[in-house]
């Protein structure tokens, strides 16, 4: 037994000496040399994504077509010299020569990849300096007898479209055009030109680059219900309109112009012209406090108010139009009639149905609560200054017992016991308004409402019925949106699944993804819908905090 217990020893001793022997696993290095980002941007812009890439088909070559002047309207040259490039690469990749500072971009050159296993993957970047050749707008103005009428045009790539009713003289009609000031047109503006038939315009650019475009008079099918030809109408980024880091939060339109609001402490609310995006003014404040929120009432008045905390004021005034001397609708103090424990601030999110001159309702949700605020007016005259309290009876999602800071309660009637859309972080709902419970809502899906929803607006144009959302996508960060339009007609095509045949006919648009030049903390924006003067088109804009304002058109009628 001793002799055994001994070669057992040696056995077990022999195999922890090898064991302590034993070398370290070594660390694997990553193999990808693929370039997952990549953009362009100038001196004192941070992070903003000022120029994108296009690549080729193989994807070897890297191209950046730079706008001769940036912003595209100013009179700031840009040097190639002087342009920042930043990327995205695999952890462990070395990118030569290094990207994120000055560089001379003027010459093409190999901006190479290598894995940290060794790898290199090649890629030739090539960048040039492009002028502007699009139409941004364009109308003729027809003489009828004594008076005038202005068509404004739908521009469908390179056919500029002018939907004139039949029997209408086109002869001589007087042309308007917007364009980037750094153009030439073939056609100056104000010309008088012959639409009986087609006619052509060349539009050329900065740098000689011309875009042949056709100027068409056509006869239009208006359609019975709903919306057909639609269009982009402008973006702007932030860094073109000016706006501050994770301020500007709301939207609205009155006559030509947009409106938006800069939650500083006091708050500023700037004017800019809503068909080009071009910064007007500051509007004058009756006011020297914080506010989140402007909206406009379906005759263009604006209706802004200060924020409301427990024990403060929330008080409400209406501009007629953006000179007008603002006329106080309503102001109370926020005494917290609901008992609210949490936060109980009233003004962060404001939505408002009808005409406050005629019939209106008003509705603002409590912070951290299940209580909406509702004013309303009856022939111009408010009702009480002491709003109606809601309870909202149909909560979901992890909060179970509120909607957080920034729920939307939009109205679809001038009713007493008006109807109403819902929208917090967990649903979008339809609200009856006599039980405040919800009648049906839409599917919780991604490919729905995004990974999370912000801001809402509803209007009826045509015979239907639209609730515009602000939808943010795959990242939580805030600062990936897109805006979607929903036909909310038939209520019993509110829950319908992304999957379903039927889908196309609730979600009627998308727009592409406008992503912000940082992360929007705090998941803001708004939409707003709008009608052209003459109610043949409807104008749907949103605005991302720390990205911009996108604005799209739809229209009556088809091809």
């Amino acid at each position: 037994m001793k002799n055994l217990s001994l070669v057992y020893l040696f056995i077990v001793s022999l195999c922890l000496s090898l064991g302590a022997c034993k070398k370290a696993d070594e660390a694997v290095r990553n193999t990808s040399s693929e370039l997952a980002d990549i953009y362009g941007t100038l001196e004192g812009m941070g992070s903003s994504r000022l120029f994108e890439p296009r690549f080729s088909a193989n994807k070897d070559t890297i191209y950046f077509d730079i706008p001769y002047y940036y912003p595209v309207d100013s009179e700031h040259e840009v040097d190639l010299s002087k342009i920042i490039l930043r990327s995205t690469v695999p952890s462990d990749a070395i990118v030569t020569p290094a990207l994120g500072t000055i560089q001379d971009v003027s010459k093409p050159f190999v901006l190479n990849i290598t894995s940290g296993s060794g790898d290199t993957k090649s890629y030739v970047v090539v960048s040039k300096k492009i002028g502007d050749v699009s139409v941004t707008s364009a109308n003729v103005v027809i003489q009828n007898g004594t008076g005038s009428q202005q068509i404004e045009a739908v521009i469908k790539g390179a056919e500029i479209l002018f939907y004139i009713l039949p029997g209408t003289d086109v002869s001589s009609v007087k042309l308007n055009l917007q364009i980037n000031n750094h153009s030439n047109s073939s056609i100056p503006n104000g010309t008088t030109i012959n639409l009986s038939q087609s006619v052509p315009l060349t539009i050329t650019g900065v740098d000689g680059v011309k875009k042949t475009y056709a100027l068409i008079a056509t006869e239009p099918v208006k359609l019975d219900y709903g919306v057909g030809i639609n269009r982009r109408i402008w973006l702007k980024t932030a860094a073109e309109l000016g706006f501050t880091a994770n301020m500007e939060t709301s939207l609205a339109v009155t006559g030509d112009y947009l409106v938006t609001v800069v939650r500083t402490n006091p708050a500023a609310y700037r004017v800019y012209n809503r068909h080009t995006g071009a910064y007007i003014k500051n509007l004058a404040l009756p006011f020297s406090a914080l506010a989140f929120q402007v909206v406009n009432d379906a005759s263009g008045n604006l209706i802004g108010t200060t924020y409301g905390a427990k024990n403060g004021k929330f008080i409400a005034y209406k501009w007629s139009n953006i000179d007008a001397t603002p006329v106080k609708l309503f102001d109370w103090t926020n005494n917290n009639p609901a008992g609210i424990t949490g936060d109980g601030g009233v003004g962060r999110r404001l939505n408002i149905y009808g005409d406050v001159e005629k019939d209106a309702v008003i509705m603002s949700a409590a912070g951290q609560s299940a209580v909406i605020y509702k004013w309303r007016i009856v022939n111009g005259t408010l009702v009480s200054n002491t709003p109606e309290i809601i309870n909202y009876k149909s909560l979901v999602g992890g909060a179970a017992t509120f909607m957080g800071y920034n729920a939307d309660a939009q109205p679809t009637s001038t009713a007493a016991n008006t109807n109403y859309f819902i929208n917090y972080q967990f649903e979008i709902g339809h609200v009856n308004g006599v039980s405040h419970e919800r009648t049906i809502g839409f599917a919780n899906e991604a490919a729905v409402f995004g990974i999370f929803h912000f801001a809402t607006d509803y209007i009826e144009f045509n015979g239907a019925k639209y609730l515009a959302v602000q939808k943010f996508v795959k990242s939580y960060s805030y600062n990936n949106a897109v805006l979607g339009l929903f036909d909310v007609t038939e209520s019993s095509k509110i829950n319908l699944s992304a999957t379903d045949p039927r889908y196309s006919t609730f979600n009627i648009y998308n727009s592409e993804e406008f992503l912000g030049a940082t992360t929007n903390g705090n998941g803001t924006g708004d939409v707003c819908v709008a009608l052209s003067a003459d109610k043949e088109r409807m104008q749907v804009y949103m605005l991302l905090t720390n990205g911009g304002i996108m604005a799209h058109e739809f229209t009556k009628y088809t091809p």
